[in-house]
């Protein structure tokens, strides 16, 4: 099996296509000779058995035919004694003797041969016990008187006597007449019964040959189809990897010349993928201490102003230093968060994995969120099933920290939470509901966007970067899986997130 992969290895796609499809289509082409051979051999043997039993049938009938006519034209040779009656006499027993001759080349059961021979015998004796059963001349003048009326009376006593005998012996011949009949009826029957045998033989032989061949073609179909289908899963993989931001593992496609090919592309793009990810992370992260380091100074030098710490400032001055703390504050938050998304976003399918107890993680950090939840006295409900995945506790847990962050950050005063975890068939369902003002259906599929802010967050003026929601979107993508805004429930009107990972990562 090992050299057969090998040496499939060393051809192109098109030729394994044309290799694959001669190796599937050779056992049917086998099997439709066969088919043929076996129905050409069957019309030859039903031909010839058609045709023998039809010279059986048309002898038979013959026999039957010549043997009346024998009888009849014997006993009128009887009662003429002429020589016309002599010689039609003569002319139906060479027809009689040659259907008896004919009868025998037709048939080779033993005890119709037997019979045949018997009634050839009987015939013959017949034959020429008629023969000679004359003894007057054939053509006498009659003479007048009392003694040609006596002679004319011994005559009739005589031909009818001679026709008595040959009654007898036609009515014995007769008898046998039938039991060939009936003898050469059983050999038409068991022709047919023989012709039927021999069909459901042919046809018997057919299904076995199918039964054999037709597999043998469906195995190397699957054979071929899937060392092609492996090779595809392979590049399939490598592109899903690719997509996830897994750049650190190797791509091998194994399979056609021309498929392996592909691999190699891929893993050239691969490389080429990781090395703008890793130039992206070191420019950020050169940016990022560019920046931070003067934007801490000054906001130490701001601050100092607002502390009036060099002097007394006015009303004006000190609204102005005010303004510069804040945003400095807002500044280093959203430096801070760029940093965060692209730490998450980097080579996420190169992150530790480990078997993480969900509903342990969720009840932990609904814990850390009491305070913020008892100072606007939100309610929070959980319903918490277990549920064990393979992934990075620490996006896992940025993810529902993002989602309990913004629930929080949206819900009015004294209003109320939902957070559901359970598990669904192979994957994780985390929700987390809010009575917020919700999200808009045509911001749906724009909130895990990075920088995007709603239209509830600027009417309602609350902070935010806009960067929550897109760094649970790329930690949700790292370990496989999707996040959605979904409709609000029928009773509800706040945003509902839900949050679908794989539990085991391919």
């Amino acid at each position: 099996m090992l050299l057969l992969f090998n040496l499939l290895r060393r051809i192109s796609l098109r030729k394994l296509i044309l290799v694959g499809f001669t190796m599937a289509i050779l056992p049917l082409l086998l099997a439709l000779v066969f088919a043929v051979t076996a129905v050409k051999e069957l019309a030859v043997s039903s031909q010839k058995t058609a045709y023998r039993v039809a010279q059986i049938s048309q002898k038979k009938e013959l026999l039957r035919e010549r043997l009346t006519d024998f009888e009849r034209k014997a006993k009128r040779y009887l009662v003429l004694e002429d020589a016309e009656s002599r010689l039609a006499f003569e002319a139906v027993h060479r027809d009689l003797s040659e259907v008896i001759g004919n009868l025998l080349s037709l048939t080779e059961e033993p005890a119709l041969v037997v019979q045949l021979q018997r009634f050839s015998v009987e015939e013959g004796g017949i034959y020429h016990h008629v023969s000679n059963m004359s003894a007057e001349p054939l053509a006498k003048p009659e003479k007048v008187g009392s003694r040609a009326g006596s002679t004319r009376e011994r005559r009739d006593r005589s031909t009818k006597a001679r026709i008595e005998k040959a009654d007898e012996m036609f009515s014995a011949i007769n008898v046998r007449a039938k039991e060939l009949a009936r003898g050469f009826s059983s050999v038409v029957d068991a022709e047919v019964d023989n012709l039927q045998a021999r069909s459901d033989a042919v046809q018997r032989r057919m299904l076995q040959q199918s039964s054999i061949l037709l597999p043998i073609s469906v195995v190397l179909i699957s054979f071929v189809t899937f060392f092609i289908i492996r090779s595809v899963r392979q590049m399939d993989h490598a592109i899903r990897k690719l997509g996830a931001g897994d750049f650190v593992q190797p791509i091998q496609v194994t399979g056609p010349k021309d498929l392996e090919y592909l691999g190699e592309r891929l893993d050239w793009l691969r490389s080429r993928l990781r090395g703008l990810e890793e130039a992206k992370q070191q420019f950020i992260r050169h940016v990022s201490h560019e920046i931070k380091t003067p934007l801490a100074t000054i906001h130490e030098g701001t601050e100092l102003l607002a502390d009036e710490v060099v002097g007394e400032l006015n009303t004006e001055q000190r609204e102005i230093a005010q303004i510069v703390v804040s945003n400095t504050q807002k500044l280093d938050t959203l430096i801070a968060e760029l940093i965060n998304y692209s730490q998450v976003n980097a080579r996420p399918g190169a992150m530790l994995r480990e078997m993480v107890d969900m509903a342990k993680l969720v009840s932990d950090l609904i814990e850390d969120y009491q305070i913020r939840l008892r100072t606007k006295s939100i309610e929070l409900v959980d319903r918490l099933l277990p549920v064990e995945l393979e992934g990075n506790p620490d996006q896992l847990r940025t993810v529902v920290d993002n989602l309990l962050s913004n629930a929080v950050k949206y819900s009015p005063v004294g209003g109320e939470i939902r957070v559901t975890l359970r598990p669904n068939g192979g994957h994780m369902e985390l929700e987390v509901e809010d009575d917020g003002p919700g999200i808009e259906p045509d911001e749906r599929k724009h909130v895990f966007e990075p920088f995007f802010q709603g239209k509830a967050a600027r009417e309602q003026g609350i902070a935010g970067t806009g960067m929550g929601l897109a760094i649970v979107s790329e930690c949700v993508s790292g370990h496989h899986g999707k996040v959605e805004a979904l409709e609000p429930r029928p009773d509800k009107k706040g945003a509902r997130i839900r949050v679908q990972i794989p539990l085991r990562l391919d």
